[in-house]
């Protein structure tokens, strides 16, 4: 994908303007069951104020939990003709289709169809073979070493139909990214090619089988392949932001990445598809669990997707998920199965983000705080602490999973507790903090022996035994600083014999005063607080300094007062932006993601060197965070160009390069930038050093082309 476009397409959260909200119940009847009244209250009032923030259009969502469904639609499934969302409506499922083509892959190898290990050729001939071989089971985990979009302004764009030949023509003449099995690369093309896959091993075409075989099956009888000529009832029409206006989303013929992001359905369709993966309706329980099982790298790095579905851990559950985004559509679907718990949506605006739904919806159903983060000045505590977070969710995730620890084998438990005493280890952390943090983060996977899995599965025994389940089902809930503490509680009373399988004497020391901390500042009013544009920030801004006061660690809100700030700021409100980061820096002095956003907002207002010192100032404290990346500069100089701040984005572009000299990405933007203000030699000068740094992007090489004519000319 053209970076440009790519930077443009993962958009989210921008905007701001009330729209109208239509409820419509798929439930007709609450009182039949009041578990979920006064959260289902409390969501649609976050629903109200959240598609205003983000101006989505109309949403979709809703959830099963146990024997009680609920969906309803909010906004307009067609602006112009004020037509209200329903549950029913369809919508482009994006990327979720993978989950789709994941199944029915599955479903093949059940009936002996399909090899897993086999070469993708066996099924689809007609593919080209390529410098490795490349086979099945890499291609539905992203590790088949298949590029996803190379030129998206022509790949993403496509108006005509495609058939399944001709959708894999559009990159079957690409090199690999890397030898399957290397290196995890999303893919929409892998899953396309997966789709023919489907259609060599069956002698059905895509469409027909998953229509047979899934939706039919599972009672989804609104979802199929997307035809841009065909009715469909309760087709929802797709918007987006060009300027800061609502537009109509530009028509795209999805039938080029038919298995990878083709098909349409509805909410209602999603949530019964959950549940009919959840009984194993359509794969063996053996087959579901291989599907939901994180694959690895060779090298022995999970990567956090199984077999067309992601499989990260989440505050301590098992879950799966997958989202989806292409012009149209924002679709997402989560499901715990364990807790027999499913979540569903969907929205119509380009900008917006369904994430924020499904999370808030299951906050509030589960009764759990699941977004709330943990601040702490000091990096080398940051890692510690980072290494605890890993061990309560892997580790719990794990036992919930498997009602078992992942090993109760005496000596790798050992290794184990030997590693974490190690590694999370705030000296170690001082004299050596990058190869140390390097371990730290490995703890998970298998290049470790997923040493922190192990951990923590153990200690969830450990607390089973000695509290009972009801105890246990409450450290997702309770969070991290209760399952250490808890576990910590238990050990001191343990023989000798068992000391192997504790945490050392200095982390107790430092973790005891994380936790008298935790405790005292992670209130009521904390645990319930929600950040809007609508919040009272005076009002905020005093709980929180009286609740922080004197604490080294407590909870951390500087990703919502940050979206918050950019809320203001694309108002051109800067006063208001202003006054939610620098109480973000009053309550988290030396945060990089406040400094970051605090120099981008007085860049925004013309303050070039005041910019600059902020985001240096960030730089220092913490080279490799996220609020200093690259990344983000480049996103920030989207938000420059489209609101016409040119001079603005120049000067963004000139720290960003002063910061970070080795980026060939930046280097790139750079480039772009020049080439679109008709600076051609500035322009050539940063291509080609993007090039001399390693990027390896034909589309660069085909201005380089261009230019190099011109100048003969």
């Amino acid at each position: 994908m053209n970076t440009r476009t790519k930077r443009k397409s993962k958009l989210v959260l921008l905007l701001t303007a009330v729209i109208f909200i239509f409820q419509v119940v798929l439930t007709s009847d609450l009182s039949a069951d009041e578990r979920y009244s006064e959260a289902i209250k409390k969501f649609e009032e976050y629903v109200n104020v959240q598609m205003e923030y983000e101006r989505a259009v109309g949403l979709s969502v809703g959830f099963f939990k146990d024997d009680f469904t609920w969906v309803k639609g909010f906004g307009y499934a067609n602006l112009e003709n004020k037509s209200p969302i329903k549950p029913e409506s369809s919508f482009r499922m994006a990327s979720i289709t993978k989950t789709f083509t994941g199944i029915a892959v599955l479903q093949l190898v059940e009936k002996g169809k399909i090899d897993l290990d086999a070469e993708v050729q066996t099924y689809v001939p007609y593919f080209p073979k390529k410098k490795w071989p490349v086979i099945i089971r890499h291609l539905l985990g992203h590790l088949g070493g298949i590029s996803h979009y190379k030129d998206y302004d022509k790949e993403g764009h496509i108006k005509v139909h495609k058939n399944t030949r001709e959708a894999l023509a559009i990159f079957s003449g690409f090199d690999l990214v890397a030898e399957p099995g290397t290196r995890y690369n999303y893919s929409s093309y892998g899953f396309n090619l997966l789709g023919a896959v489907v259609e060599g091993a069956s002698g059905q075409s895509y469409g027909d089988y998953i229509k047979e075989n899934i939706f039919k099956p599972l009672g989804m009888e609104n979802s199929r392949l997307d035809d841009p000529v065909e009715l469909i009832p309760n087709r929802v029409r797709g918007y987006r932001l060009i300027n800061n206006q609502v537009k109509n989303s530009e028509y795209v013929d999805i039938s080029s990445r038919f298995a990878g992001g083709g098909t349409r359905s509805t909410v209602v369709d999603l949530l019964n598809y959950a549940r009919g993966v959840m009984s194993h309706n359509v794969l063996k329980k053996e087959t579901t669990r291989m599907m939901f099982t994180s694959q690895a790298t060779r090298d022995g790095r999970l990567t956090g997707y199984g077999m067309g579905w992601s499989v990260r851990p989440w505050n301590g559950h098992f879950q799966v998920a997958h989202g989806g985004a292409q012009a149209e559509t924002r679709t997402y679907i989560l499901i715990l199965p364990k807790l027999n718990f499913a979540i569903a949506a969907g929205t119509n605006m380009e900008a917006a983000n369904p994430g924020y739904y499904v999370v808030r919806l299951a906050e509030l159903i589960l009764q759990e705080d699941l977004d709330t983060s943990v601040h702490i000045a000091s990096k080398e505590m940051r890692a510690m602490l980072s290494a605890l977070q890993q061990v309560h969710s892997y580790g719990l995730s794990y036992y919930e999973r498997n009602n078992k620890p992942l090993t109760d084998n005496e000596q790798e438990l050992k290794k184990a507790f030997t590693f974490f005493n190690q590694y999370v280890n705030l000296n170690a952390l001082k004299k050596d903090y990058k190869n140390t943090k390097k371990k730290i983060n490995s703890g998970i996977h298998p290049q470790s022996q997923q040493a922190f899995t192990k951990i923590g599965s153990f200690m969830a025994a450990a607390l089973k035994e000695a509290y009972g389940e009801d105890t246990l089902k409450s450290y997702s809930k309770n969070g991290v600083f209760t399952f250490f503490n808890d576990f910590i509680n238990i050990t001191q009373k343990w023989p000798p014999q068992k000391k192997p399988f504790t945490f050392s004497a200095k982390f107790n020391k430092i973790f005891s005063n994380w936790y008298r901390d935790w405790n005292r500042t992670y209130t009521d009013y904390v645990r319930n607080l929600v950040i809007t544009h609508k919040s009272d920030f005076k009002e905020v801004g005093n709980q929180l300094k009286k609740t922080f006061a004197n604490a080294r660690l407590y909870p951390n809100f500087t990703t919502p007062m940050v979206r918050t700030s950019r809320y203001f700021l694309l108002k051109n409100e800067k006063d208001k932006a202003f006054a939610i980061l620098n109480l973000g820096d009053t309550l988290y002095p030396n945060s990089p993601d406040i400094l970051s956003n605090l120099a981008f907002t007085h860049l925004w207002k013309g303050n070039v060197d005041t910019a600059r010192n902020f985001y240096k100032k960030a730089f220092k404290i913490d080279p490799e965070h996220r609020a200093v990346s690259s990344r983000l500069f480049r996103y920030m100089a989207f938000l420059l160009e489209e609101h016409k701040k040119t001079k603005a984005l120049f000067d963004l572009a000139a720290i960003a390069l002063e910061l970070h000299p080795k980026d060939p990405e930046v280097h790139l933007e750079a480039g772009y930038l020049y080439l679109e203000a008709s600076k051609r030699k500035e322009a050539e000068n940063y291509f080609r050093k993007a090039i001399s740094l390693g990027l390896k992007f034909s589309e660069v090489k085909r201005i380089l082309e261009k230019l190099e004519k011109s100048k003969k000319k």
